[in-house]
């Protein structure tokens, strides 16, 4: 329902819709800090069965991408979030994608012909005026005003017909049968309520208490668990972002220039219920009905819970109603005024558009501001240079340990913030998070081959470090005193899992026999719970939503049945429940929504069969080496290696 009420309103988001909903990334947004030569921007980024994808085509998806992660250049990615977040690798994997769709639609004979196009063109809800096409030389101005050209319009509006008559022909035999039906309506609709009890681990490991010739004889049995395998110590420079961070002067300018490329579109934060008109004959009943919901809101009800049970809005009923962020001009303008008009916390009356009747609750209203943005800007110039800073001081560092073995005294050469620290000894498969170190440090400190060597600059989870080799102990056989605190650790856990299986079993069979579940947890000495009531697409409980044996048990079981013992939390808890009552299915409200349900689930199927269909082409093509990647160029746009 956003996307329609969006819809309504301006060609920018629909231009968006089309063109950014094919990847096909044509909008240029600039974005400071890269640097990208008109050499790289004249070769091709990849070919696809010898159709070359442009690399000013690859630069314009790319900025796209990166537009949309850094919320208009607000946040500043640095390249390795970049790498990680695999950028480059979206913006390349979503050109590909629309080469290869072309290629199968015209290996099956499939295109769009002018008349097509042009019919689509005049027919698009944002080009009209009235009943009437807006005219060439309006179409034209309105594409240039969002940064458009013709050519790049009408591709991605070509490309969009061109998918989806291939998609119509490949998927039109697939088809939802009424058990299917039936199931997803139970899956969304049906609610189940339960008893249960949670046996923990940990509990019973304080019962536990082995002896020393008990201890003794599990190290016996368990040996080969206990071989010390080598350890490292190393001491390490640390260069710290926060600590630079703080020393960094950002000037007034630096502010400004930041302020100056983010947008600062006053913006609501929102979330609404929606009663559809869909029967102009049925409105009085319609409007009754919200009417209701709203006393109720009034009253003190919780807004999302309402949002839920009643609104017919399917794409943000589950979440609460909730919207998201929106700016003026993205939705229809009776939405627009009322939640523009709201206060933080405020919820509106009855708002009537085309889709129906709205009651909408603002949960945040931000007017940005120059003074309220500084904090934020500054900190984050300052960590940006930071980081760099920390990069490059880092790599200078690991250079002059190259002459110079002493950490203490090239920390202090470096005119920055630096300290020098110790590891303490470690095995190569420790945990690192324990020990305050990433996972490329310890290996690092494991790549190192002599006392004294120092290693090449890595991450630190505080910024960076370089690390050099302090003491190296080699593997030995296992020694029991030595293993004691990890044996006797073991065993008392080997041994509770053991007593908590054992208790699960009588509490299951105990509850199976006698009245119930809580006489049995009442008789054994456990807490019984009580969940809230929850439909299989998840529990609000915890401990249930942890386990989808522990929901689909809530839903296979008759009421009052009691469950086996589900295993949750990769063991550490045993998880008994009982059947408390489940609502029936309601066979008039599935005749109601069965074909809006099936549309829903046909088309999902569709694009589901469609997407591994077009997946399934590009892996043929590669594998016949008619996929060509320009990893050069693509590297030489994104600064990062792909």
């Amino acid at each position: 329902m956003l996307d329609l009420m969006r819809r309504k309103k301006q060609l920018k988001a629909i231009l968006w819709l089309v063109i950014v909903g094919l990847a096909l990334g044509m909008l240029l947004l600039f974005i400071p800090g890269t640097n990208v030569g008109g050499g790289v921007l004249a070769t091709s980024a990849a070919t696809v069965d010898g159709d070359p994808i442009p690399m000013q085509e690859y630069w314009k998806t790319y900025r796209r991408i990166l537009d949309t992660y850094s919320a208009g250049g607000r946040n500043r990615l640095d390249p390795e979030t970049i790498k990680a977040l695999g950028l480059g690798r979206q913006a390349l994997d979503s050109l590909i994608n629309s080469r290869v769709t072309e290629y199968a639609a015209k290996r099956l004979g499939l295109s769009v012909s002018q008349d097509e196009l042009r019919r689509a063109i005049e027919t698009h809800p944002s080009l009209r005026d009235g009943n009437a096409f807006i005219g060439v030389e309006r179409y034209k101005a309105l594409l240039a005003a969002n940064n458009l050209s013709v050519t790049e319009f009408e591709k991605g509006l070509y490309n969009m017909l061109l998918s989806r008559k291939l998609q119509n022909m490949i998927a039109d035999s697939i088809d939802v049968s009424d058990r299917e039906l039936r199931a997803e309506f139970s899956r969304e609709n049906q609610e189940a309520q339960v008893e249960y009890v949670v046996l923990r681990r940990d509990d019973f490991s304080k019962k536990v208490k082995p002896t020393e010739s008990e201890l003794r004889a599990w190290f016996e049995s368990n040996k080969e668990k206990y071989v010390i395998k080598e350890q490292r110590s190393a001491q390490y420079l640390l260069l710290s972002v926060e600590s630079i961070a703080s020393t960094i002067t950002v000037t007034e300018q630096d502010v400004r220039d930041v302020w100056d490329r983010q947008s600062h579109e006053e913006t609501v934060e929102a979330s609404h219920i929606l009663f559809k008109v869909e029967d102009r004959a049925k409105e009085a009943d319609v409007r009754a009905r919200a009417e209701g919901v709203l006393k109720q809101i009034q009253a003190g009800a919780d807004f999302a819970e309402l949002a839920k049970k009643f609104s017919e809005d399917t794409g943000s009923a589950e979440q609460g109603g909730y919207l998201g962020p929106f700016a003026r001009g993205r939705m229809v303008r009776e939405f627009e005024d009322a939640a523009f008009a709201l206060k933080p916390g405020e919820v509106s009356g009855l708002v009537r558009t085309q889709f129906g009747y709205h009651i909408i609750k603002v949960l945040h209203h931000e007017v940005p501001s120059l003074e309220d943005a500084r904090p934020g800007i500054t900190r984050s110039v300052q960590l940006d240079r930071a980081t760099d800073l920390v990069r490059r001081k880092a790599t200078e560092a690991a250079k002059l340990a190259e002459t110079d073995k002493d950490l203490n005294s090239i920390a202090k050469s470096l005119g920055v913030p630096a300290e020098v620290r110790e590891t303490g000894l470690l095995a190569s498969n420790a945990d690192p998070q324990a020990s305050g170190i990433t996972q490329s440090m310890l290996d690092e400190i494991f790549r190192l081959k002599a006392i004294n060597d120092v290693g090449k600059a890595v991450d630190h989870p505080l910024g960076q470090a370089v690390p050099k080799l302090l003491e190296t102990r080699l593997p030995k056989p296992p020694d029991f005193n030595e293993s004691r605190a990890a044996v006797e650790r073991d065993l008392i856990d080997d041994r509770s899992g053991a007593l908590m299986q054992a208790e699960a079993k009588k509490l299951t069979e105990e509850a199976g026999k006698s009245a119930g579940l809580a006489a049995a947890a009442k008789r054994r000495g456990f807490a019984v719970q009580t969940s809230k009531s929850f439909k299989r697409t998840g529990a609000s409980d915890p401990d249930i939503a942890a386990s989808q044996q522990a929901i689909a048990a809530s839903f296979d079981l008759a009421v009052g049945s009691v469950s086996a013992p589900i295993s949750v939390d990769n063991g550490r808890k045993i998880l008994v429940l009982q059947v408390k009552s489940r609502t029936p299915f309601d066979e008039e409200a599935f005749k109601k929504q069965r074909a809006e349900l099936r549309e829903r689930m046909l088309g999902m199927r569709r694009d589901s069969y469609f997407r591994d269909y077009i997946r399934r082409v590009t892996d043929d093509l590669e594998k016949a080496g008619k996929i060509r990647i320009n990893s050069r160029a693509i590297d030489e746009v994104t600064g990062v290696r792909t």
